[in-house]
């Protein structure tokens, strides 16, 4: 059960080609001939959700997109290379992941430091970030719990992975553990920081309110051996709010994805 996938004139930007995962040398897999493909739309670009249900694998294939660990067997391209080359990505984990001995300034500075942009300027283009996240005023407190909030340490995450704008972000549950009003404030902020930046976004999640709610497309992972096992595409118009996931279009699209998942 995998969905085909059509190439375009557009420009690759995410290919994985006959993906498999197993970890007792292909005598079970976890994941078995999946296939995706994400193209570069200009002037706009994607923001793509893999929907899926807990253990499936959904997290892993984040880990084979950003090069932290290989498939079993199968192919990763990156804009048309092979995924052994260098290629920025930046990757949002589930765990907050801000460095606690650094500032907030500091973290979100990193990425261009890095990148050798001159301090004065990375300066400036963090307090920039920082306000956009909306954490203007704590840029000076250290990146931890007790200093900051889930909610917050999380934005400092976010405005991080952000401000080298790399083109392709993944996001592996970045509202995990939040309570509802802070997790929709993050939805919100990675919701219109992507219309800012144009960028290709994937995130993995299995919660299906989410899914609908930030994503433009939306691939379902069946259950394991898992693959690519359906499409929906997301109807709604951008910017979102809280009333979007009122309406009776997020509502009618809600109940076909959730009668799918039952059936896996």
């Amino acid at each position: 059960m995998n969905i085909e996938f059509q190439n375009t004139n557009l420009p690759d930007i995410i290919e994985l080609k006959d993906i498999r995962t197993s970890y007792d040398h292909g005598q079970t897999y976890i994941i078995k001939d999946l296939n995706l493909l994400v193209e570069d739309i200009p002037n706009q670009g994607e923001f793509i959700v893999i929907l899926g249900k807990s253990g499936c694998g959904k997290t892993t294939i984040l880990k084979y997109i950003a090069g932290l660990t290989n498939p079993y067997s199968g192919q990763v391209f990156i804009r048309g290379k092979s995924r052994d080359q260098e290629v920025p990505i930046s990757m949002v984990f589930q765990e907050p992941s801000a460095l606690e001995h650094y500032t907030v300034l500091k973290n979100v500075m990193l990425p261009l430091l890095y990148r050798g942009v001159p301090v004065h300027e990375a300066r400036d283009r963090a307090m920039s970030m920082i306000t956009a996240v909306g954490l203007e005023g704590h840029e000076h407190k250290f990146a931890k719990f007790g200093k900051l909030s889930g909610g917050q340490i999380q934005r400092v995450v976010i405005a991080r992975s952000l401000i080298a704008n790399p083109g392709i972000i993944l996001l592996d549950e970045p509202n995990r553990g939040l309570d509802n009003d802070t997790a929709l404030q993050i939805d919100l902020l990675i919701s219109n920081l992507w219309q800012q930046l144009q960028s290709t976004v994937i995130l993995v999640t299995h919660n299906i309110d989410q899914a609908i709610f930030l994503g433009s497309v939306i691939y379902i992972m069946s259950s394991r051996p898992a693959s690519i096992a359906k499409e929906f595409r997301v109807d709604l118009p951008f910017p979102r709010n809280r009333e979007t996931k009122r309406s009776r279009p997020f509502l009618e699209l809600k109940n076909r994805v959730e009668d799918y998942m039952y059936e896996l």
